[in-house]
């Protein structure tokens, strides 16, 4: 599971990259985050921003995952 921090209006929220549906643009400085079950949560961040932590998050999962096993034996 790979989480991401997103700055909400209370506080910090901590979500699941991979259950992340869209990003909603809202104006310049929120967006709306839509996760898998229809959960809609408010961000204080630039959507761009928001999107830009996602795909890193992502892509660092499926590059981590490429990279074979060190060898036990080793």
């Amino acid at each position: 599971m790979i989480f991401i921090e997103v700055k909400s209006m209370a506080g910090v929220n901590y979500i699941r990259a991979s259950e992340v549906l869209a990003v909603q643009y809202a104006d310049r400085e929120r967006c709306n985050v839509v996760m898998v079950g229809g959960i809609s949560m408010a961000c204080m961040e630039p959507a761009a921003q928001v999107a830009e932590k996602i795909t890193s998050a992502l892509t660092g999962a499926a590059a981590q995952k490429a990279e074979p096993a060190p060898d036990a034996d080793a």
